[in-house]
């Protein structure tokens, strides 16, 4: 009986060997709705980590947007403690002051230049590259720039002088 076992046994084996050789069923081909489910626990899967991935990286960058301002903010709060240290020197503070309020200390003279392209229409000057090109020395403009004006309403107000009236002909001298 030992021999019969065994020779179905290598029977067995030699076609299954033979059908194996033609044919190897997988472990995804045999069964349709286990890939199905395979396929549906891989996708939950990356389902489950896409969301919170992309959560942190949308948190990266809003932490990139916030050291960026904070570092703007930073950049801005020094140059206002510079300014602050500079206001606090007390002869900064007087230049500014002289320069932004026209304060005068005690026995200063102001010296006020007014260029003479400035008109009633127009009272401020533009500083464009397009500008007229004064020709005047320097010391013309300075000395124009400083001379009286005359207001308006004293020029109406003023009385014409009258004419000198004309001198008697001389009769030692002949006509022209």
């Amino acid at each position: 009986m030992a021999s019969r076992d065994h020779e179905r046994r290598e029977a067995q084996a030699a076609k299954a060997a033979k059908a194996g050789a033609r044919f190897k069923p997988g472990f995804f081909q045999r069964d349709i709705a286990s890939l199905a489910i395979l396929i549906t626990v891989l996708l939950l899967i990356l389902l489950a980590i896409a969301v919170p991935l992309r959560n942190y990286y949308e948190g990266r960058g809003e932490i990139a947007r916030a050291q960026a301002s904070i570092e703007a903010l930073e950049a801005e709060k020094a140059r206002l403690e510079t300014d602050i240290a500079r206001y606090q020197d007390k002869d900064f503070a007087d230049q500014e002051v002289r320069r932004r309020l026209s304060v005068l200390q005690e026995g200063e003279t102001q010296w006020r230049i007014i260029d003479p392209r400035m008109t009633a229409q127009n009272p401020t000057i533009t500083t464009e590259d397009a500008e007229v090109v004064d020709d005047r020395m320097w010391a013309e403009v300075l000395w124009d720039s400083l001379r009286e004006v005359e207001a308006p309403d004293a020029e109406e107000t003023r009385v014409p002088e009258e004419a000198p009236a004309p001198a008697p002909p001389v009769a030692d001298q002949p006509a022209p």
